[in-house]
């Protein structure tokens, strides 16, 4: 589940670098809705559980 949480860092990050720029405003545009929905992603992510590891998740 680290794969998720790293991609609902970067979209966080990139909402928020693209928020911060001041060259294109079509960027500016599109910086909330990304940096928002890293943020709903992150906690969702946070919701679930962790599931126990099971046999077939160790290889010995």
């Amino acid at each position: 589940m680290t794969t998720a949480y790293r991609v609902a860092s970067v979209l966080i990050v990139l909402g928020f670098v693209m928020l911060c720029q001041p060259f294109t405003h079509g960027l500016f545009v599109w910086g909330f809705p990304l940096l928002l929905c890293g943020v709903i992603l992150f906690m969702i992510l946070d919701h679930i559980p962790e599931r126990a590891p099971t046999k077939e998740d160790s290889h010995g």
